[in-house]
């Protein structure tokens, strides 16, 4: 299942247990009983309709991660470093993926082309970051990370802390 309809399910079912709830001490504290078709109609229009536009409004960005585009992401927020990478086995690339699984969730890879795009986790407070690295020949990495929200300051301090992260993790 695509990441962007996983997240558009997680909210939906976050504000169904709120609804759920509120209708419960509603019924508890005043007696008041709900049609099903209301309830439905209230949920489908405060339950449904803000994460399905929150959702639109970031998915060319969650979209990307998983999709199987090469060239490098072209949005708002991003930064680009280029960091050198010193293998310990024959095939460099396969090592560089292992060390970004180990930190991040790789959501695509191309081990022909040598690219590798991964994420951080979604929560209830961060939509997370994107992340593109491509190994250009056998000691250098590219490596283009970038918010979903691009307009927040404590996302591009952790793009910042992600790229210094990155580089700790192919040099140790």
């Amino acid at each position: 299942m695509r990441f962007t309809i996983r997240l558009f399910l997680y909210w939906v079912s976050i504000f169904l247990i709120f609804y759920i709830g509120i209708q419960v001490v509603v019924y508890f504290l005043w007696g008041m009983r709900v049609e099903a078709w209301q309830g439905v109609l209230v949920f489908l229009i405060v339950g449904v309709i803000p994460p399905a536009l929150i959702t639109a409004f970031f998915s060319k960005r969650l979209d990307y991660m998983e999709s199987e585009k090469l060239e490098p992401p072209s949005f708002s927020g991003q930064k680009k470093a280029v960091f050198q990478f010193k293998g310990r086995s024959d095939s460099p690339f396969d090592e560089v993926m292992q060390r970004i699984d180990r930190q991040w969730i790789i959501s695509y890879s191309d081990r022909k082309n040598r690219i590798l795009k991964f994420r951080t986790d979604a929560r209830m407070t961060s939509w997370g970051l994107g992340g593109y690295l491509k190994m250009e020949g056998e000691e250098t990495v590219t490596v283009i990370v970038y918010p979903i929200r691009p307009r927040s300051k404590r996302d591009r301090l952790f793009v910042n802390q992600t790229l210094r992260l990155v580089h700790s993790v192919l040099n140790p």
